[in-house]
This record gives C-alpha cells, sequence and structure tokens, in this order.
C-alpha cells in the first residue's frame, strides 16, 4: 500500500536514491551520462534538497517503509510541478497519479499547474497528458551543452 506524506529532512537519502535511478532509467537514450551526473549533482544535492524540502511541497510515496518516488511544488504566482520521480520499479502502479493528485489538493487558490518535461521522454509526456494536461508551448532547451526539445504543459485546476 502508498502512503504519501510531506518529506523532511531525514528523507534526503532515499530522495537521492529515487531521482538517480529514475532519471538515468528515463534519460539514458536523451542524454549523457556525464550529462545526467552533472544535471543530477547540480539539481539535486544535499543543500538544495535541503532548501527544498523547505520552501515548497515536497512529498514523498512510501511502500513499506521505503520511499519510492517524490513530487516538488513550487509557488508563487504560478504553480510549479518541479519534479516528480517514482523508482522504475513502482512505476505503472499509479504512484505518480497519487502524488500529483496529493499535491494539487494543497492547492485549491490556483486556476492551473505548469509543468516542463523533455519532449523526447515518452512516458512522462503521455503521463502528462493522461492527467489531462495540455502543451502550452515547445521550446529548445540547453542542458549542459546537449540540446533537448522541451515542453511547458499546462493542466488547468
Amino acid at each position: 500500500m502508498v502512503s504519501i506524506r510531506k518529506a523532511a529532512q531525514d528523507d534526503i537519502v532515499q530522495i537521492k536514491n529515487v531521482v538517480t535511478k529514475a532519471w538515468h532509467d528515463t534519460y539514458k537514450n536523451i542524454m549523457t551520462a556525464s550529462t545526467s551526473v552533472q544535471f543530477l549533482e547540480a539539481s539535486f544535492s544535499t543543500s538544495r534538497l535541503e532548501k527544498r524540502i523547505k520552501e515548497t511541497l515536497f512529498l514523498v510515496a512510501e511502500v513499506d517503509g521505503e520511499i519510492v518516488g517524490f513530487a516538488n511544488f513550487i509557488y508563487g504566482k504560478a504553480l510549479n510541478l518541479s519534479a516528480i520521480y517514482v523508482l522504475p520499479e513502482h512505476q505503472r502502479h499509479a504512484i505518480g497519479r497519487a502524488l500529483l493528485h496529493n499535491g494539487l489538493s494543497y492547492f485549491d487558490m490556483y486556476d492551473a499547474v505548469f509543468v516542463e518535461v523533455a519532449l523526447d521522454n515518452e512516458r512522462a509526456t503521455k503521463f502528462y497528458y493522461r492527467e489531462g494536461f495540455e502543451l502550452v508551448r515547445e521550446y529548445e532547451e540547453d542542458i549542459l551543452g546537449e540540446k533537448v526539445l522541451s515542453g511547458l504543459l499546462k493542466k488547468t485546476l
């Protein structure tokens, strides 16, 4: 059974495990391994995760006491789903959907949520479309010297 809760500082090691495994599984055919490592070190460092857990809505999904996924929502003038990752062996078990919907339940004051996704990431793109997101615009993004076709998606709430 999956349980969802707000992340705590002592979850960081398990969060890093999730993002590392999910990222490499997802992006192995989209960008080089060295770019992935550099991106993960910069975006999911311990200090950055500490700040995100403290200042944003950061949820974790647990199965049998193990963190198997997480979602991070950043809010201000707009609501953004900054990250959602699930361990590969736990994907396609509605954990991402549970994280998304649980997170959105905190934000009834917003009329939309936005997410950016690499359009070559077919699993994520299909997930977001199934969840009611629509493509707002496409753009080429430079990630540590690699060109990635990305999309800004929006879901009306």
